[in-house]
């Protein structure tokens, strides 16, 4: 049995490794693949009576740790300069738009359809929403810089935004005045520890002088995560903020942290660091989506009413979109086909509490969206491709 589950791990690794380089001349978002391979694997197993531990309740677990490494992986990319400030400006007003305009739409349709609260169709439509960096970030890395800079800043910013709003109405009933003064306040809170782990852990990088020193950041900044999620904090912003300062530290100009960190030193490690990160999340991701994919209920993804709805909630992503990008004379070719649903969606859909789960927003939508987002990233990317 031991020898048969170091096969199946390899083999999915393996598999995974062949997509991600197939992606690049084919077009054909990995995650596609790699959901078909995890219905493939039930479908088989199932026939074949192999018995599978259910693994399922770990899929919030390598889900998060997934999105941690992603969003590190993402920012570890990122240049701040006065160059790029419009860009940066465009991606946040149209993630946040996005977002807003979407939700708010979905959630308006989810009222009329279920009769349910308002509140509870805004929960459900929110995960829908978000852009998901997991897909979108690496599936263009053959575009030119702006367009993959605009992607990265766009889907990170897409993910946070989401989670913070998902978060803030998850854990309120009443909204008013005390309610939004205690949600700015952990803002700055979540800032200014963003700040101090930074140079703590930066420190960590150009100082440590043993030869095991980026997994027990990585450990570090993971707990660091969950610390403050169990607080109820914006956690991502700490991921994104510590990504960014790496990656920008020749910037600092502060002398009190010059005390702390010595530039050139971290300047020095980063590549090598990015480069790992990038290969445990490749790793994480794959079997992440593997298992979403395993764990789908085949019959709810073959269900006609759910594609019907899916259809519609595609033409709502992508309506909106050209209407946010014409308004904010964003260019379209590329980037309006790159609104992927994935890792984020999936995540915050299990964390919906059960008083406020809708029965028609379910897995096997879920799962459909991904995959028509997908195929139409593919054809955009495909299309840019041939215009080029």
């Amino acid at each position: 049995m031991t020898n048969t589950i170091i096969i199946i791990i390899c083999s999915l690794i393996l598999i995974a490794y062949l997509f991600d380089i197939s992606a690049k001349n084919t077009k054909i978002p990995g995650v596609v693949l790699l959901l078909s391979v995890g219905i493939l694997a039930k479908i088989i197993t199932n026939y074949s009576n192999f018995h599978v531990p259910n693994l399922e309740p770990f899929l919030p677990v390598i889900g998060t740790v997934g999105l941690i490494l992603i969003v590190l992986e993402g920012a570890l990319e990122l240049e701040i300069n006065a160059q790029k400030r419009k860009l940066f400006t465009s991606t946040v007003k149209s993630a946040f738009t996005g977002l807003v305009l979407f939700s708010t739409v979905l959630a308006i349709g989810l009222f009329y359809l279920t009769d349910k609260p308002f509140l509870t169709c805004l929960i459900n439509a929110i995960p829908l929403g978000i852009i998901s960096s997991a897909i979108a970030i690496p599936s263009v890395k053959n575009l030119d810089s702006h367009n993959r800079e605009f992607v990265v800043y766009e889907s990170s910013i897409s993910d946070i935004l989401g989670i913070i709003f998902f978060n803030f109405l998850v854990l309120h009933d009443f909204f008013g005045i005390g309610t939004f003064a205690s949600f700015l306040f952990d803002i700055i809170i979540i800032m200014a520890l963003s700040i101090i782990a930074s140079i703590a852990l930066g420190s960590m990088i150009s100082k440590l002088n043993h030869h095991i020193k980026y997994i027990p950041i990585v450990t570090i900044l993971i707990l660091l995560y969950i610390f403050t999620k169990i607080y109820h904090l914006p956690s991502l912003v700490l991921v994104l903020i510590f990504g960014l300062f790496l990656n920008n530290v020749h910037l600092i100009k502060f002398d009190f942290v010059k005390k702390w960190i010595n530039p050139e030193s971290i300047k020095a490690e980063v590549n090598s660091f990015e480069h790992l990160i990038a290969e445990v999340t490749f790793v994480i991701r794959s079997f992440f989506f593997i298992m979403f994919g395993y764990y789908t209920d085949i019959e709810a993804l073959l269900s006609l009413s759910d594609f019907v709805n899916a259809l519609l909630i595609l033409v709502f992503i992508f309506a909106g979109r050209y209407l946010i990008f014409t308004l904010l004379k964003i260019r379209i070719a590329p980037l309006l086909y790159i609104a992927p649903r994935g890792l984020i969606t999936i995540l915050l859909f299990l964390a919906i509490p059960e008083t406020h789960q809708v029965l028609e927003v379910n897995k096997g939508l879920l799962t459909q969206i991904i995959f028509l987002t997908a195929f139409v990233m593919m054809f955009g990317l495909i299309r840019n491709k041939k215009t080029v």
